[in-house]
């Protein structure tokens, strides 16, 4: 029987989630090849309202009646329902499909995998080399109970790059990936050039500068100050009360020259999609226009608790992703694209004359997030002395609040951006007000 038929004899409304995925999967390890497998899961999830409460399964090969029974009796403790699921409508397309992904041969993965390790080797000759590369294709379908059906396939291709230092007392660690539903985006020299920088500058230990001085947030360091934003515009966090951005629409939040926009409908975009995992038609959703708050992102509950209507980012998973069919959907973004200011890196590095680069932290999303304070170590970072790169640091910790580093100690928004964890299309950002501390 069908799922949902079978889930509409015990509850008052039901939503069924399915994910076929299919795909290669490559991984060099110590620059040898490990493993070169294909890869196929099927997933199902069960959304439903039971006296009107809502409860939610998942299984990856258990049978339905199996799956509508957890359900069920998730829902006898779960969260009230305030809304209602809605027709669902299989309407405008989105370009999320390369048919070139799927026709790649595990040969040409493996192939892509001993040129990034030669690359690396032939520079950096004492260097473990790690190098992970997936391929394959994802189709979605979400159904209701009240009818219609919403069904998209997806490609992927991922490639991540890992070189590890080890010697006595030092351990050092850089990796560089791309995540893209396109195979001509998949720049590989870009990703092989970005990591041989790293390693250059890393040729040399430097001590690291203290107090408060210019820090320099290359795109995939960011992150550290964009994770507490993906939290705070959650609509269901600014219903609670538990976001800064509550009571703030409209006001100057952030620095006159920061512009961010969630954009679920970018051709090829690593988290683009005609619909969310509600079946909702996705949009571009501006954020942040010109440092005023502009907008926030609901799913089918936080948009019926807050009043507000669903925005289409109802997504299973995590801000940075992950987690996928086996989690409820809940608000997130889906692209996060960050407007561009001016310069390269290297104009930026010379602009701070002293300070620190950080590329990548150890414990992202330490601290608390939800009020934008961070406080991690530094795990991938450079000294900056007069302006060039003297070395990487070690034992370096930073500290600050992302809303307040954002509003106040904006120094400069560089101007080549790069998509990064496979969400985010942001360039570095310059800023000051950031702690830092060593030992």
């Amino acid at each position: 029987m069908d799922i949902l038929k079978l889930a509409g004899e015990r509850v008052e409304e039901a939503e069924a989630y399915e994910e076929r995925r299919e795909g290669i999967a490559v991984r060099f390890h110590g620059g040898e090849i490990e493993k070169a497998a294909s890869e196929a899961v099927v997933g199902r999830a069960l959304r439903v309202i039971a006296g009107g409460r809502l409860g939610f399964a998942s299984t990856a090969g258990g049978d339905e009646r199996s799956l509508v029974q957890a359900a069920v009796a998730a829902a006898a403790h779960g969260d009230p329902a305030p809304f209602h699921f809605p027709t669902l409508r299989d309407g405008s397309k989105a370009s999320v499909f390369d048919p070139e992904i799927p026709g790649t041969p595990v040969d040409e993965l493996i192939a892509w995998g001993e040129e990034a390790v030669r690359v690396i080797r032939e520079e950096f000759p004492g260097l473990v080399v790690n190098v992970s590369l997936s391929r394959g294709v994802t189709e979605v379908a979400v159904r209701n109970t009240a009818g219609g059906e919403c069904r998209e396939r997806r490609s992927y291709l991922s490639m991540g790059v890992e070189a590890e230092h080890v010697q006595e007392g030092d351990i050092w660690l850089v990796y560089a990936s791309r995540i893209v539903r396109r195979k001509a985006d998949l720049d590989r020299e870009a990703l092989l050039a970005e990591l041989l920088r790293y390693l250059r500058w890393g040729r040399a230990i430097a001590t690291p500068p203290t107090g408060t001085p210019p820090v320099l947030f290359t795109p995939t360091g960011t992150t550290v100050l964009l994770l507490p934003l993906m939290v705070g515009f959650s609509g269901l966090a600014v219903f609670l009360g538990t976001s800064p951005l509550k009571g703030r629409l409209g006001e100057h939040a952030f620095d006159r020259r920061l512009s961010i926009v969630d954009d679920g409908t970018i051709p090829f975009g690593p988290r683009s999609r005609a619909f969310d995992d509600e079946g909702l038609p996705t949009s571009r959703l501006p954020l942040v226009e010109d440092g005023v708050v502009r907008g926030f992102f609901y799913d089918l509950r936080a948009a019926a608790l807050a009043s507000a209507e669903p925005t289409g980012n109802g997504m299973k998973g995590s801000p940075l992703g992950g987690g996928g069919f086996r989690n409820p959907p809940a608000p997130a973004p889906r692209n996060i694209v960050i407007q561009p200011g001016e310069g390269d890196l290297d104009e930026l590095i010379r602009d701070m004359n002293d300070g620190l680069i950080v590329v990548d932290v150890l414990g992202l999303g330490q601290g608390n997030v939800q009020s934008g304070a961070f406080s991690n170590n530094v795990g991938v970072g450079f000294a900056v002395k007069q302006g060039r790169v003297v070395g990487r640091v070690k034992n370096t910790m930073i500290a600050g609040n992302a809303y307040e580093v954002l509003k106040q100690g904006v120094l400069a928004i560089g101007g080549e951006a790069e998509w990064v964890h496979g969400t985010m299309h942001t360039p570095p950002l310059l800023v000051q007000g950031v702690g830092v501390v060593a030992r």
